[in-house]
């Protein structure tokens, strides 16, 4: 047995015993012609050997890893044009992986963990796509065209380490889209909320406004329906109820839902108001009322913004109903979608002990429905906060965890937003922040009034030196849900977007603001001390830390420079790190 070192690709086909079911001659000849007439004449092309065919996989070595991509690009990109004529069930679509690595060789044969991990990445390339490693990627940067997606670090199969992948497909679509194809739906959750919209009423003196209220009606409709968790009924169950004055027991009996949204819309010259209120099905109960009053310069934007608005605010309302309705119950007497709220409601404690609690829950709901995209998203952002709030020495892990648990959400729903928000800030801890920028993007395409979503994308935006942007995404979230749960985290964010433009006084007022939430951590703190150690307001910086090493005992400025690391990833940039290090210095944290 000898050993050399060989870049390795393991090509496998994308559901095969799937398309073998569907047509098993077609589906055997196709595999034939794809290996005789594309894969094995690429291989050759560019220098290289087929290892060997197993069933519908291959193995094949290089002694280039220039020439090994370059082959994969090549079968990938003849393969999509050969599809192209294929209804898309019918198409057989590869997946490519290829690591560089020392190989033991036995006869025509190849071993080693090189084999394994490109097996690995193989595993986790779109179809259609390739996924290589770190170490594949650095050697043809400069020499093929060759535009992957930083995936992060990875944990594979059967290898004791992680791996950086980086993911290319041969049709550009580097993401999945808001308009991916048909998904793969959760079951459904037996007590999911469930809610009517019933048509707004016109109290205009002006007849001709009744089409303003519809078209407001119909837009929230449309809005509340981008919840996943929300069961909302259709709008012509709502709008047999329009000119009849129904009570909300009634309405909740008929379309079996157990909530009631109503309301009015008021119009004089350019001025709208609109009032909203949630109802409880059971008792008529009012849960819920808010007036929102508006300047009408464009109609749609101004039905889209109160309708974005009011779902936003709805959104946590409701958790929190639901949730406490649960008190006293015990977790051996829920389901899915109870424990699952219970879990929320210990993720937004964000302490380590509750954050605990939160991914034992989420686990447990996750075991009861293994297609439940919410808990598995969830569990992912639980594994985030857990590096955030745990040992420094685990983040590496956690995020590795979190980035694998959210692209499992996105398996069993790619329309789940809180899947994408959580893979999004996944990557950009990990260093892949384009990647996560794009899942942020992608989360709010999938629901514009996810205020979590639109907090993260500014948190993201200001890792990437982009604080006035993430201002305005911050501020979006603010508007859309002013109750949210996250709140002391969109505070936060403008503390730290504030103190990178050298607002000091609106940093030091965002980080105060931030810091009487209750469930607020150590973060605002530390931007608090900053700010005012930059401003040379000494008592006032003295003050701030000692709250922060209430929140942190023994915190010296070492230790505050470790925070802002996920391994060895800074989240920000080494300057910013050794800006706010110096600030905390001057305010008098111990070095």
């Amino acid at each position: 047995m000898t050993r050399r070192l060989a870049a390795i690709l393991d090509a496998d086909v994308v559901g095969f015993s799937r398309l073998m079911g569907l047509d098993e001659s077609g589906t055997f000849a196709t595999l034939k012609a794809h290996n005789s007439e594309i894969i094995v004449p690429s291989i050759g092309k560019h220098h290289g050997r087929v290892v060997k065919f197993v069933g519908d996989e291959a193995l094949a070595e290089f002694a280039s890893v220039v020439d090994a991509v370059g082959c994969a690009m090549e079968i990938q990109k003849a393969l999509l044009q050969r599809n192209e004529a294929l209804e898309p069930d019918r198409r057989m679509l590869w997946r490519i992986g290829i690591h560089v690595d020392d190989v033991l060789v036995e006869e025509e044969d190849i071993f080693g963990d090189g084999v394994n991990v490109a097996a690995s990445l193989q595993a986790l390339a779109p179809p259609g796509g390739i996924c290589v490693s770190q170490q594949v990627n650095d050697q043809i940067r400069s020499k093929l065209d060759f535009r992957a997606i930083d995936f992060g670090n990875r944990k594979l199969r059967n290898v004791d380490r992680p791996i950086r992948v980086w993911r290319w497909t041969a049709d550009s679509e580097q993401l999945p889209s808001a308009t991916a194809s048909k998904h793969k739906g959760t079951r459904p959750l037996r007590n999911r909320p469930s809610i009517a919209v019933l048509p707004f009423s016109n109290m205009s003196s002006i007849e001709e406004q009744e089409h303003f209220s519809d078209g407001f009606t119909d837009e929230l409709i449309a809005t509340l329906a981008r919840c996943r968790w929300l069961l909302v009924a259709a709008r012509n169950s709502s709008f047999s109820y329009k000119g009849r004055k129904p009570n909300a027991q009634q309405v909740a009996e008929d379309l079996g839902v157990k909530y009631v949204l109503e309301g009015s819309v008021r119009r004089a010259a350019d001025r709208v108001r609109i009032t909203a209120q949630l109802l409880n099905g059971t008792d008529g109960s009012l849960l819920w009322a808010e007036r929102y009053d508006r300047t009408l310069a464009d109609i749609f934007e101004v039905q889209d913004q109160l309708a974005s608005e009011i779902t936003g605010t709805i959104e946590p309302e409701l958790g929190s109903i639901e949730f406490a309705a649960l008190r006293g119950r015990t977790v051996l007497d829920m389901d899915a979608w109870e424990i699952y709220l219970k879990g929320l409601w210990h993720l937004y404690r964000f302490t380590l002990d509750e954050l605990k609690t939160a991914k034992a829950l989420f686990e447990q709901a996750i075991d009861i429905d293994p297609t439940f995209a919410q808990a598995q998203a969830r569990l992912a952002y639980v594994h985030i906060q857990l590096g955030w709030y745990g040992p420094l020495d685990e983040r590496a892990e956690r995020i590795c965890d979190a980035i694998d648990l959210a692209e499992r959400a996105i398996i069993s729903d790619q329309r789940e937003p809180a899947a994408h928000l959580a893979l999004g800030r996944a990557l950009a801890l990990d260093g892949a922040t384009e990647a996560g920028l794009a899942h942020l993007r992608n989360a709010l395409q999938l629901d514009q009034s996810f205020a979590q979503a639109h907090f993260a994308l500014g948190q993201v935006l200001c890792y990437v030196e982009r604080p006035a942007e993430g201002i305005e995404e911050v501020k979006e979230a603010f508007r859309l849900s002013p109750r949210d749960p996250h709140l002391w985290t969109f505070h936060n964010v403008l503390a730290l977007a504030n103190y990178q433009l050298g607002n000091m006084a609106e940093a030091a007022k965002a980080a105060r603001a931030s810091l009487r939430s209750p469930n607020a951590t150590f973060w605002p703190a530390i931007f608090l001390a900053a700010a005012l150690g930059r401003q040379g307001e000494m008592n006032e910086a003295r003050e701030a830390i000692s709250r922060l090493h209430r929140f942190r005992p023994g915190m010296t400025c070492r230790d505050a420079r470790r925070e802002f690391y996920f391994g060895d990833n800074p989240v920000m940039t080494e300057a910013f790190i050794d800006r706010c290090i110096t600030d905390l210095a001057k305010a008098g944290l111990p070095g």
